[in-house]
């Protein structure tokens, strides 16, 4: 634009239009209805500023029917969110965990029991941890340590059962 400047002569002009202070720049050119067209652009008097004006108007009227539906959308998905997942299976396939070793074979069971609610948590989530609900548990338990350490034998036992959640409860 400086080299445009600088090459013809330019007449500035500025116009306050309802607290909007609007600079033109009018590059003589030999046509005497520029600055007229510019200060009648700045007021919103032409043709083309009117049909701007229309076009905006009928964008934020878009832009508002866009969000009114989007709020909507988020309320129906909230109600989606909300509403209860029915999981026709009750019981999981059935897991077979190892627990840690203890010096007698009742502590060797809870140590399994342990491990497998542990288990049970970690691929099926907490609805099918509890141990009370599980089906056909078994206890597989046998000594771990070879020798005896100060007279001491451990323990170990293996537990296998399907994972079931419970019954639902009845809401208050």
């Amino acid at each position: 634009m400086g080299a445009f400047v600088s090459s013809r002569k330019a007449i500035f002009s500025a116009v306050l239009t309802g607290g909007v202070f609007v600079i033109a720049v009018s590059a003589m050119t030999g046509c005497a209805t520029a600055e007229p067209r510019w200060e009648a652009e700045a007021r919103g008097d032409s043709i083309a500023a009117q049909a701007r004006a229309a076009r905006r108007q009928v964008r934020q009227q878009q832009r508002a029917a866009e969000l009114r539906r989007d709020r909507r959308d988020v309320r129906r998905a909230r109600v989606i969110r909300t509403a209860p997942i029915v999981d026709r299976e009750k019981c999981r396939p059935e897991l077979a965990v190892v627990g840690d070793q203890y010096a007698s074979e009742q502590g060797a069971q809870q140590e399994a029991d342990k491990a497998w609610m542990q288990t049970a948590r970690w691929q099926w989530g907490e609805r099918y941890m509890a141990r009370e609900h599980a089906n056909n548990a078994s206890y597989e338990c046998g000594r771990s340590s070879v020798g005896s350490v100060v007279g001491q034998v451990f323990y170990r036992c293996r537990l296998t059962a399907k994972p079931c959640r419970p019954d639902a409860s009845p809401g208050k």
